[in-house]
């Protein structure tokens, strides 16, 4: 759902005001939005229970108090990439960022004019926080002498100072409050608002922004004012490093540090859930979790142990199959959403800028959220329609894919078949419907099916958008490049 309005030629400090009082505002629901680095679709017990072997409890309860998508996917299988198209509600290769990850000390990959989901919930009367990871570039402005010790310069600390200031971070893209980093190499200088104010040790990260998640709760639960909430924690796991604390040493059921760290992640969530039990929030909460990519361990990597990190899908993270993209996505909420469901929807995480506007009837330009579809039709049970009809893929090349309804159509050919020919030289053409593991290439059998994907996937990139409205221009030129490519 796409809606138009004159809001798109607002000033960006007018674009950040909110536009309800808070009276109005205060029966809104908050909203927390956990989004985990490279945690794949198998590990949460509820999403793969035939071969995941971490204990999720806390996870697990997230699902049976609401509702599961087992077809939801980021736009790109790498960080940077989706969480612009999260934050944005736009593809990630419509921006000038098209390749590889972010590394900090560059001008922010968001313009500083488009709008934001924090923004839009601004707009709504609502309080924005973020806790952990960025990603998305910001510049670094350091005091003149400051230098960084020596006992800090590690790869986890790519070395900005104390006292260095941020300022075209997450505080200028619509948050209030900001308590992070920018990307897992820079994980140990802990950024507050605008400024690195402190260095942190690497296993110390999760527990001191969980506790910071933790207290913001306590906080806004006792404060009088009128406005909900909405925070927004990209967490640090179990994205390397791998560093469970000492006290989660082999609780992670398969007998490895990294599911140490998946077990130590649903904790997390658990301490936040809690936190919202105790202060009588739960009912009025949002809760939303998903990961940014599939996991970056291979997706064999602990089957002899029973678990499949990607559960049954093919890959994991940077790859163009579905175990680099497909994610374990869960809503709880419940005035709205029926605990102990399922959807089998289409969705993309740029779908959750559009579902947030269309509850809070909320008007915006052609020039954003250009690829956003409300889903809130889905979670009240009032359509059981197709919401979503077709989505685009890309990885780390970018290798780009196109899904239409249960098709999928590659363009590049499949490294691992040594003999293909034909179309299956160019094209991978997959059913998802009867092959999850996108294991039989079915490029040669369906010619027509190959050239209509290929035609929907270029109008898509020349439109500038996917949904209803204006045509838009990208911000630089999309390159198709391995259609075609053998």
């Amino acid at each position: 759902m796409k809606k138009k309005s004159a809001l798109a030629a607002l000033t960006l400090g007018l674009a950040f005001l909110p536009t309800l009082t808070f009276a109005a505002a205060k029966n809104r629901p908050n909203v927390i939005l956990f989004y985990a680095d490279d945690m794949g679709y198998g590990e949460i017990q509820r999403f793969y229970p035939e071969q995941s072997k971490v204990p999720t409890p806390h996870l697990n309860q997230l699902c049976d108090e609401g509702m599961m998508f087992t077809d939801a996917h980021t736009s790109a299988s790498i960080c940077t990439p989706s969480r612009y198209a999260l934050l944005t509600g736009r593809y990630n290769w419509r921006s000038r960022h098209q390749r590889g990850v972010a590394s900090g000390g560059k001008p922010c990959i968001i313009d500083a004019d488009r709008m934001t989901l924090p923004s839009l919930f601004k707009k709504q009367g609502y309080k924005t926080a973020m806790f952990g990871k960025w990603h998305l570039d910001f510049q670094y402005e350091v005091p003149e002498g400051a230098k960084t010790p020596k006992s800090q310069r590690d790869v986890w600390n790519y070395g900005q100072p104390v006292g260095t200031k941020i300022p075209d971070g997450p505080v200028s893209r619509g948050f209030d409050y900001f308590l992070g980093f920018h990307h897992s190499r820079s994980m140990s200088s802990l950024i507050e608002n605008d400024e690195v104010t402190e260095y942190v040790k690497c296993v110390d990260t999760m527990g001191r922004l969980t506790d910071a998640v933790v207290s913001y709760i306590d906080e806004q639960a006792t404060d009088s004012g009128d406005e909900p909430f909405f925070i927004y924690y990209p967490m640090n796991s179990p994205h390397a490093p791998v560093v469970p604390r000492q006290d989660w040493k082999d609780k992670g059921g398969i007998g490895d540090p990294y599911g140490d760290f998946v077990a130590q992640t649903d904790d997390a969530v658990g301490q936040v859930l809690a936190a919202l039990e105790k202060n009588g929030l739960k009912d009025n909460t949002l809760v939303i979790f998903g990961t940014d990519n599939g996991c970056h361990k291979p997706a064999d990597t602990f089957l002899d142990r029973g678990h499949a990190v990607s559960g049954p899908l093919r890959d994991k993270k940077t790859s163009i199959y579905d175990g680099g993209h497909r994610i374990p996505f869960i809503i709880r909420w419940p005035s709205m959403v029926k605990a102990k469901t399922k959807s089998d929807q289409l969705i993309c995480m740029t779908d959750v800028f559009a579902t947030f506007a269309d509850y809070f009837s909320f008007d915006y330009g052609d020039d954003t959220a250009e690829d956003s579809i409300s889903f809130l039709p889905v979670l009240d049970g009032s359509e059981s329609e197709v919401v979503r009809k077709n989505i685009v893929h890309n990885d780390t090349g970018p290798t780009f894919a196109v899904r239409d309804g249960e098709w999928k159509l590659i363009l590049q050919a499949d490294s691992k078949v040594k003999q293909a020919k034909g179309l299956e030289t160019k094209y991978q053409l997959y059913n998802m419907a009867e092959d999850i593991d996108e294991s039989e290439n079915l490029a040669n059998e369906n010619p027509e099916r190959v050239k209509a994907l290929i035609a929907l996937l270029e109008k898509l990139v020349a439109d500038g958008r996917s949904t209803p409205g204006e045509p838009q221009q990208n911000d630089a030129k999309v390159n198709l490049g391995n259609k075609g490519r053998k």
